[in-house]
């Protein structure tokens, strides 16, 4: 049994696979930024238990874009499973051809996104990642990074909308039926959720452009959740990230 973990900076989302690649356990917590070892300590020790009627977890690999918290929650894992988590990085994909000025600048969500996607799916491909941040992968024919966009996301537009501009209420973050709103709660959800709609379809229909053939478009993340019944073009894959920590892990092993 593999147990992969993405530390994004909203949720921490933890899955465990069988040999086969089968998805035999998923959970999704919020991401913690204080009392972190108390915080982590209690949901690993309670994730354990809900495991306990699987196989032994042999393996651990691990992903994360919140530094802040990274070393503890590693030390974490190794004190209660005794193994020494897989920690992803550009280091460790020295195969993966990456297109930046700086390789080592690839976060460990782009990296572990796209080889889910190389996995899974035809390329050219571009993966649009809907959490903190709106952070869109280009993978180019050959399975190389290509290179990205990143735009603030839902959770922080919502939070910058309503902090600024004071008198604005909070909302349901739901797509509404119609993009013309006749009131403020409708039209500040259609802003904001067929905003992303149209941002995440416009840059896709341009980077297609750009490369000059046609891609596969993927969608991932959790506001994904919220819009991908209205985008039609666009695959939903909950799970891709976590797909790809398995894929890295069973390279790194050499089992595939």
């Amino acid at each position: 049994m593999l147990l992969t973990i993405d530390v994004g900076n909203s949720n921490l989302v933890a899955v465990v696979f069988d040999e086969h690649r089968n998805r035999v356990f998923d959970e999704r917590i919020v991401t913690q930024k204080q009392n972190v070892i108390a915080y982590y300590e209690e949901w690993l020790i309670r994730l354990l238990g809900k495991l306990s009627h699987l196989n032994a977890i042999d393996g651990v690999i691990f992903s994360s874009v919140v530094p802040s918290i990274t070393d503890d929650i590693v030390s974490i894992i190794k004190d209660k499973t005794g193994l020494d988590p897989m920690i992803v990085s550009a280091d460790i994909v020295k195969e993966f051809v990456i297109h930046l000025e700086q390789r080592s600048h690839l976060g460990a969500d782009f990296i572990a996104t796209s080889y889910g996607a190389m996995a899974d799916y035809s390329l050219p491909a571009i993966v649009a990642d809907l959490g903190s941040a709106t952070k869109i992968s280009v993978l180019n024919a050959k399975g190389e990074f290509e290179g990205g966009v990143i735009v603030p996301g839902v959770g922080i537009s919502v939070e910058a909308l309503v902090g600024f501009i004071k008198h604005l209420p909070e909302i349901e973050l739901k797509v509404p039926e119609k993009v013309i709103g006749k009131n403020t709660i409708l039209a500040m959800q259609s802003g904001l959720l067929y905003g992303v709609i149209a941002s995440v379809e416009g840059l896709a229909d341009r980077i297609e452009n750009e490369l000059g053939q046609p891609i596969t478009r993927l969608l991932t993340g959790g506001y994904a959740k919220i819009v991908n019944a209205h985008m039609p073009k666009f695959v939903y894959d909950e799970f891709l990230l976590n797909n790809g920590l398995y894929e890295i892990y069973q390279k790194k092993r050499g089992n595939l």
